[in-house]
């Protein structure tokens, strides 16, 4: 038991590694679109909208100009950000957490049985203790009413 016990824990832990592996690549292609999209931001705004906004300042107010501007910049950030957030873990995902799950439930009916068979020998134990409490109280077989009787023989018997 022990050693399966063992095995179970080994292969809980690995799936749990493996699931943590994959949920950091994750978040590693999540951090490099995010900054890519800032780059673009930061770029967008230092060129374009200085291109943009002499372009628009000859033909429309400034105001409309740099609300023009305003909006693309917007535009540009919320596809990037949109592109970053659809990365998604890969079919290996749904099989280690199958697997994490499957060590899981092994684990869990290997603790139930250890819980029954401790409640089990609790339960013996007490019964044990009931028993020898019994016995030196006087009462089992029914000693304690039979004890006055026999004290008063050996009482006798010594007298003799």
């Amino acid at each position: 038991m022990s050693e399966d016990f063992n095995a179970k824990m080994k292969l809980l832990i690995k799936s749990e590694k493996a699931m943590l592996r994959l949920e950091m690549r994750k978040k590693s292609r999540q951090t490099f679109w995010i900054a890519l999209a800032l780059l673009a931001v930061l770029v967008t705004l230092v060129l374009l909208n200085v291109t943009v906004y002499l372009y628009l300042a000859q033909t429309y107010t400034p105001l409309v100009s740099a609300a023009v501007l305003a909006g693309i910049n917007f535009a540009v950030a919320l596809l990037f950000l949109f592109v970053s957030t659809r990365q998604e873990n890969a079919a290996e995902a749904k099989a280690i957490e199958d697997i994490r799950d499957f060590a899981w439930e092994q684990l869990s009916s290997d603790i139930d049985d250890v819980k029954q068979g401790v409640s089990d020998f609790k339960e013996s134990a007490i019964k044990v203790k009931k028993s020898v409490d019994s016995f030196t109280s006087g009462t089992a077989f029914g000693l304690n009413k039979v004890m006055p009787v026999i004290t008063t023989l050996i009482e006798l018997n010594r007298k003799k």
